[in-house]
């Protein structure tokens, strides 16, 4: 079986694209793609237009560019890990440069889609079933040969009277199979209406699905917010000597930025049994970083969870859950406490997911409250890094490392509604907080661990 289809956006470039050694010449074709995020700490979809291109290795060759729209209003240039696919079913991209932007370039309509088919191809016969291969057929990132992405299989088991079905857009395939001559006899029927039909009033099925492809909207930063942390600059208490590294600068007790009681035990599925009991308490940390593809904002929940091990059952393991697909997917953080997250890196794998998470958001800090202090932690040359510290129980957890430029004798640190302003000099700092604060915070301007 051959069925037709389209791009849900398509285009041709209206002017030339190059940086480093990539390049998209005037008039190439391309088409609108958004990559997902894959795991649940990712940064999240990025918006491209891929085409066809040319990269620079021993020779231009034909290769598939992609222009990513970045955050700034510019665009970034980026090619696929690897060479597979083609322009128009490529997976997967990395960025040539982490800074560099060039200007977006006009995407021109189109009056010829590009022709691209589905096919249902038998791939084999056997007792009882009929296995066939799903694979789309376009044109390969030269224009002159078609390409083939596999997207699955079907097995499908053979029916009482020694058929098979397969149902495709409201039409039923039966298939016959000829063991012996490892061939199949085919029949259709129409069993239901096209899905093109049942969304004929909303603009047909290519209007649903570019509804349902519409980019999500960013999550923007939380005023006040430094991970896991209500950050408040008015509970700082200064010390205004001068200070040397490890000297502690300002200090407060702060609250956690937002939790929440789990409501009734979450599973994760797993032969180790784990879960997040009913009761448990769970906090919300928020991560803003600034990417190659423009600063994206990571927001996730974090909670203890009870799991067997070697050592018998136990209910310490942080991990962090954000949405990914249909349910959510965990990491375990690699920096922080139980109590606070301050990261959404992980260096150890872990493989646990659940469908739905079940915590009721508090209005009240259900963990209890911690001590912030801003430490000096080096002073060189013209630079000065502070680091940001949050502690409870007697233990520490690094929130935030913030490094700012010396001028004239001073380095300032932005906390939305003050700052605090460092007077640098024979190789310390003496800090003053000042409410005149413009808006821009502690996220903009450090890095979490």
């Amino acid at each position: 079986m051959r069925a037709p289809m389209r791009l849900i956006k398509e285009g041709v470039l209206g002017g030339e694209l190059a940086m480093r050694q990539v390049r998209m010449k005037q008039g190439s074709r391309v088409t609108y793609r958004r990559f997902t995020a894959r795991t649940g700490m990712e940064a999240q979809n990025i918006e491209a237009w891929c085409g066809q291109g040319e990269i620079d290795q021993w020779g231009w060759r034909p290769t598939t560019v992609c222009m990513i729209l970045t955050p700034d209003g510019r665009a970034t240039l980026a090619t696929p890990p690897l060479d597979l696919g083609s322009w128009w079913s490529v997976t997967a991209i990395a960025p040539t440069s982490a800074s560099e932007r060039v200007d977006r370039v006009e995407i021109l309509p189109v009056e010829d889609p590009t022709p691209i088919d589905l096919e249902l191809v038998l791939d084999r016969i056997r007792s009882g079933e009929v296995k066939l291969r799903r694979r789309l057929a376009g044109p390969d990132v030269t224009g002159e040969r078609r390409v083939f992405p596999r997207i699955g299989d079907a097995e499908r088991p053979l029916q009482p009277d020694g058929a098979a079905t397969y149902v495709y857009d409201g039409l039923e395939l039966r298939l016959t199979p000829n063991v012996e001559a490892k061939t199949v006899s085919i029949a259709s029927a129409r069993v239901a209406p096209p899905l093109d039909a049942s969304f004929a009033e909303e603009g047909g099925l290519a209007r649903r699905l570019e509804i349902l492809t519409r980019p999500p909207e960013e999550l923007q930063p939380t005023e006040f917010v430094v991970g896991g942390v209500r950050f408040d600059p008015s509970a700082l208490v200064v010390d205004g000597s001068p200070l040397g590294p490890r000297g502690v600068l300002a200090k407060g007790t702060m609250s956690h930025a937002r939790t929440g009681r789990v409501t009734q035990d979450i599973e994760m599925g797993t032969m180790l049994n784990a879960r997040i009991p009913a009761g448990a308490a769970a906090h919300q940390v928020e991560i803003f970083r600034g990417l190659a593809l423009g600063g994206r904002t990571s927001r996730f929940w974090c909670a203890s969870v009870s799991a067997l091990t070697v050592f018998g059952r136990q209910n310490d393991q942080l991990t962090c859950f954000r949405r990914a697909g249909e349910g959510y997917e965990g990491v375990w953080p690699d920096q922080g406490r139980t109590w606070l997250a301050t990261t959404d890196q992980s260096t150890t794998p872990v493989f646990r997911r659940a469908d739905a998470l079940h915590i009721e958001e508090s209005e009240i800090d259900l963990i209890g409250p911690m001590e912030v202090r801003l430490e000096i932690q080096r002073i060189v040359r013209d630079l000065i890094t502070v680091r940001i510290f949050a502690r409870r129980d007697e233990q520490d957890a690094l929130v935030m490392t913030v490094t700012r430029l010396v001028e004239n004798g001073q380095a300032v640190i932005p906390m939305w509604s003050h700052r605090l302003v460092l007077t640098v000099a024979d190789g310390k700092a003496q800090a003053s907080l000042t409410a005149d604060g413009d808006g821009e915070g502690l996220p903009s301007v450090g890095t979490y661990p």
